[in-house]
């Protein structure tokens, strides 16, 4: 009975999505196709690890289920500000500015806004804590069950990791909101008060010069603790596509987050073959025939295991009465 079986899973149809990693400098990384909801590659994606301004991402969709105009403004004081870390990347917001509520957020994601992060904290939720708990309640509605948030900015703090399955699962969430979706897509914005801003991948690439036209958003990130991070997203024919890594070095003063981004971009737009539906069904076989379809759907490949495994079946027990 054992070779039956054996033989039987020799004809059950297999679909192999996952292709083999390439050398990257990261320590931890994915690949998700979208639409096949599919995870293509990855590496070391359950590790418990530090993400860095990756954490943007959740400040930015926190507040953005928190706000009701995203045209209101906000004058900043000096509290909003005060005890931003001198180490961290701020968009240049200062003390009378006056910006909305959509400033702050291309602030907090293009340039990496640590100062654009607790200016929303502070109007969202009076002060830094309870608007962090805001975030973790959404990481849990979300599934993202090894994931805590002790700040918005993602400076190193302890308590404070994540782990790429769960970035990943935030990221998925965060860009089916368009007001997200379109954030995290530009790579330049001017806020009300005439300050430019610019994606980090941009401020990045002025040291490669690569062509990063693939990466159609993303939000970067680089801490001690975890090195240089990505999260993007882009495009394979016309499959959406999600990347994400964490810690890579900096060596020499090379991004090797981006390296690593658009190796694995260039993997998977040479090696990876979208996997297509080749059963036809009698709606289709009907419409080409011009007639009436009906409700039923013939599976032509479960209908061959099914007819080889009851012959080889009755092999089986016509055996057994020989002997």
């Amino acid at each position: 009975m054992k070779k039956i079986l054996l033989i039987l899973v020799c004809f059950l149809p297999i679909s192999v999505y996952a292709l083999d990693m390439p050398d990257i400098n990261s320590e931890a990384a994915i690949v998700y196709d979208v639409d096949e909801d599919t995870v293509i590659l990855e590496k070391n994606s359950e590790e418990v690890r530090s993400i860095a301004s990756l954490t943007k991402i959740m400040t930015v969709l926190t507040a953005i289920e928190n706000i009701d105009d995203f045209s209101e403004t906000i004058t900043i004081t000096r509290e909003m500000l005060y005890g931003i870390y001198y180490n961290a990347s701020v968009a240049g917001l200062k003390v009378g500015d006056t910006v909305t509520y959509l400033d702050l957020l291309y602030a907090a994601i293009l340039p990496s806004g640590a100062d654009a992060t607790q200016v929303l904290a502070y109007t969202i939720s009076g002060n830094v804590d309870t608007f962090v708990a805001k975030m973790n309640e959404l990481a849990l509605k979300i599934g993202a069950l090894n994931t805590h948030y002790v700040n918005t900015t993602g400076l190193d703090q302890d308590g404070a990791y994540s782990t790429i399955s769960d970035q990943l699962l935030i990221l998925t969430y965060a860009l089916k909101n368009p007001t997200f979706r379109m954030i995290f897509t530009t790579k330049n914005y001017t806020l009300t008060n005439g300050l430019a801003v610019e994606s980090t991948v941009n401020m990045y690439n002025r040291v490669l010069n690569l062509d990063i036209s693939k990466i159609i958003g993303s939000k970067t990130g680089n801490t001690n603790d975890a090195g240089l991070c990505i999260a993007a997203l882009f495009y394979h024919e016309d499959h959406e596509m999600l990347l994400i890594t964490l810690g890579a070095e900096r060596i020499d003063d090379v991004p090797y987050n981006l390296i690593d981004a658009l190796t694995l971009i260039d993997t998977v737009n040479t090696s990876y073959v979208i996997p297509v539906e080749e059963i036809a069904t009698l709606e289709e076989i009907s419409v080409v025939n011009d007639v009436q379809p009906s409700s039923i759907t013939i599976h032509y490949g479960t209908i061959v295991i099914i007819v080889v495994f009851l012959f080889l079946v009755v092999a089986f027990f016509c055996r057994r009465v020989k002997k």
